[in-house]
């Protein structure tokens, strides 16, 4: 039914090159060390998670296209057909021949219908929704943002002891409860900011362990190192001093890549620019001390925590914008989703034809009323 989605790979960058080897000596070739295992490790796990994402974010952009070509037409029959339900309900109510409760159903059902359609920024629906409605839909949506108003303050109160007030007579209900929403997130700012001063004070005045000494160490070796990669890619680049057009575009995109590299703190994307313009040796890795590798591996390890934050949002994405209802966000159950959601509608749609010609007739419309109860 739906044919196979193509160019889902979005390329990333490989860092197999970097990894150190123990062929690197030839006939000589020394073990690698605990160290230089690790290193090893990690460079695949950074691979592993750029790929990932790389995967992820190419799904979200292919699925975006194919759920909007394939569901908007649905959807977009599926408001024609309540759109024609409302009227004709507008309509044969306006008419004698109904009982009491009869036109209480009715109502009830046209006024569902009207708030869903107006709710998706049809005016048309409003308008009709209000005539027959005992409040109107900004009545109804303002009692319900104050509701939740105070419910909000109550559970402020009663959970962290935040006494917040917005009750400023100037701002609607709904503009209330988002000014209550905001001025808690900065109370809760603030607080989060006064506890983190309250224990940077106490560390300032504790002698730290060797274990802090140890890691601070570390941090501070391994931004050495960022610096000097970064330092040699400049020196190397440095695009205005190139006066070959193609050769000064080349410099300036490897340029403007390096300079986004050191922000981010990417060891890998950094090396690999040096291994591509000749700066670093395929075998660099294996002759580097200790102390350097122990300083890239700190880097790589800050990498692979952020790429495991990245991917966990790129799956949150996926999952809430098409419905996976925690399933794994892959190929194959984005595919299954899609013709699921597909089929639901059509089916819908299906049934919403069938009681638009039911409802034509007083006694299909009888019968009708009596199905939806």
């Amino acid at each position: 039914m739906f044919p196979g989605a193509e160019g889902l790979a979005v390329p990333v960058a490989d860092g197999t090159a970097l990894r150190v080897s123990d062929r690197a000596n030839g006939a000589h070739a020394r073990p690698l060390s605990a160290a230089q295992k690790r290193f090893n490790k990690l460079l695949q796990s950074v691979n592993k998670l750029q790929a990932q994402i790389a995967e992820a974010k190419g799904l979200r952009d292919t699925y975006h296209l194919r759920y909007a070509k394939t569901l908007e037409p649905l959807r977009a029959r599926q408001k024609v057909s309540m759109c024609s339900m409302a009227r004709l309900l507008d309509e044969r109510l306006g008419r004698k021949g109904l009982t009491p409760g009869q036109k209480r159903d009715m109502t009830a059902i046209l006024c569902r219908l009207c708030a869903q359609l107006a709710n998706n920024g049809d005016k048309v629906m409003k308008v009709l929704h209000d005539k027959h409605s005992p409040k109107s839909l900004d009545e109804i949506q303002n009692e319900e943002a104050e509701g939740m108003h105070a419910m909000m303050k109550a559970a402020l109160k009663a959970e962290f002891d935040m006494d917040i007030e917005t009750d400023d007579e100037a701002l609607d209900p709904m503009e209330r409860l988002q000014a209550l929403l905001q001025a808690a997130k900065e109370q809760a700012e603030q607080e989060d900011a006064l506890q983190a001063e309250r224990q940077r004070a106490a560390k300032a005045h504790k002698k730290p362990s060797a274990a802090q000494i140890k890691e601070g160490q570390q941090q501070a070796d391994a931004k050495t190192l960022l610096r000097q990669l970064y330092r040699q890619l400049a020196s190397a680049l440095h695009p205005d001093r190139e006066r070959d057009p193609a050769e000064h575009r080349r410099k300036t995109a490897l340029m403007s890549e390096a300079n986004a590299a050191y922000g981010n703190e990417d060891l890998m994307t950094l090396l690999q620019i040096q291994q591509r313009i000749g700066l670093l040796e395929p075998d660099a890795n294996i002759e580097r001390p200790e102390e350097n590798i122990a300083a890239m591996m700190t880097l790589l390890k800050q990498q692979v925590k952020a790429l495991e934050v990245e991917l966990y949002g790129c799956h949150d994405q996926l999952e809430a914008a098409f419905d996976l209802n925690f399933a794994r966000p892959t190929k194959a159950n984005l595919e299954a989703c899609l013709a699921q959601q597909a089929e639901d509608l059509q089916d819908e749609l299906e049934q919403m034809e069938e009681d638009l010609k039911m409802v034509q007739s007083d006694a299909g419309l009888k019968h009708w009323l009596r199905s939806e109860k």
